[in-house]
């Protein structure tokens, strides 16, 4: 039979290794069920992704830190984390505003703590560029669900807020002066400007809308017309067949003729034919360059170019020019909204 023989060293080892591991034992769980307690939280606001750091005492034991407007847990790494000091970031999903972050231990203690998330609002597209009084346009970002007002840029005129929720606005543009203006929108957060411009077909020189603008008129080589069977803004649009195997254009004379250099912008809306995709160039007859462009087929693509290339003489005639399809095919344009900017 085998003796087990413990030495006095060894004995003393073990006496202090069990120590040490009551002691941890004892320490971590004091830390991790004490009663969470604030003594400050810096900073008492910020944005998405922006660190808080908060000091106080039975802070090791936090396992969940929740933003309470819209319930927004925020992630972290407890092991990270003192019974005297916690770190986290907002999250970037937290909702803008004044509330309350909420910190709870395994025990189920809590500790609330005011705070306010700056939640700027943020636009990443629009359903329109351009509009005319009463036209409703659908901005999509984020942090929308809270703004109170939009006005255009440089001016009082407000736009209706229709409908919103967090990551959607819906607004009805006003009346305005001006011919193009960025957008100012406010939330509980703050105000932004806009990247994305949007133009006045009110206050453009209107070329073509639902008919042709005063002095413009129908010189196309090609069958061209007024149309109903689709539009942009309004009911009508300009269509044009294009024959196949030679150039035609729709071509809009001017009487009297334009001064280019007087407008900032040229723009239009081209929806493609349903079967291909068309290659136009934009010019004018009078001299100046050519814009080609290639038109998607079955869609609206909006086009907004600097008017240099149609700048320095007066215009007669401004033409959206294409050599007809190969083969017996035809091709099959809409037209709408051609504006000169200012």
């Amino acid at each position: 039979m085998r003796r087990l023989i413990l030495h006095p060293h060894n004995l003393l080892l073990s006496a202090l290794l069990v120590g040490a591991m009551l002691a941890f034992s004892s320490c971590k769980k004091n830390s991790s069920t004490s009663t969470p307690v604030v003594k400050q939280v810096l900073p008492d606001s910020a944005a998405g992704n922006n660190v808080v750091y908060i000091t106080g005492s039975g802070l090791s034991g936090i396992r969940s830190i929740v933003f309470d407007k819209g319930w927004v847990p925020a992630p972290f790494n407890p092991e990270f984390n003192t019974d005297h000091a916690l770190i986290f970031r907002v999250p970037d999903t937290a909702f803008g505003g004044p509330q309350h972050i909420i910190l709870k231990n395994a025990k189920g203690d809590s500790v609330v703590i005011p705070f306010t998330v700056i939640a700027l609002p943020t636009i990443t597209s629009a359903s329109l560029p351009e509009f005319t009084t009463g036209t409703q346009i659908t901005l999509t970002g984020n942090n929308l669900d809270d703004v109170t007002q939009v006005v255009l840029h440089g001016t009082q005129d407000q736009a209706t807020i229709v409908a919103q929720d967090r990551k959607t606005l819906v607004i009805q543009m006003p009346s305005t002066t001006v011919s193009r203006a960025k957008l100012d929108i406010t939330n509980s957060s703050g105000t932004i400007t806009t990247q994305q411009e949007f133009i006045s077909v009110d206050n453009a020189k209107q070329l073509f809308t639902e008919d042709f603008g005063p002095g413009i008129y129908n010189w196309s080589w090609a069958t061209v017309g007024i149309s109903t069977d689709y539009a942009v803004l309004g009911t009508h649009s300009l269509k044009a067949v294009f024959a196949s195997g030679s150039w035609q254009a729709i071509s809009l004379h001017c009487d009297p003729t334009i001064d280019a250099s007087q407008y900032a912008y040229y723009t239009f809306w081209i929806k493609g034919d349903p079967n291909q995709d068309v290659q136009v160039d934009v010019r004018s007859e009078n001299g100046g360059t050519t814009q080609t462009i290639t038109v998607p087929a079955n869609v609206w693509t909006y086009y907004k170019f600097k008017t240099d290339f149609i700048s320095g003489f007066p215009i007669e005639r401004l033409d959206f020019q294409i050599h007809g399809p190969n083969g017996s095919n035809s091709a099959t344009l809409y037209v709408d909204d051609i504006l000169l900017v200012k």
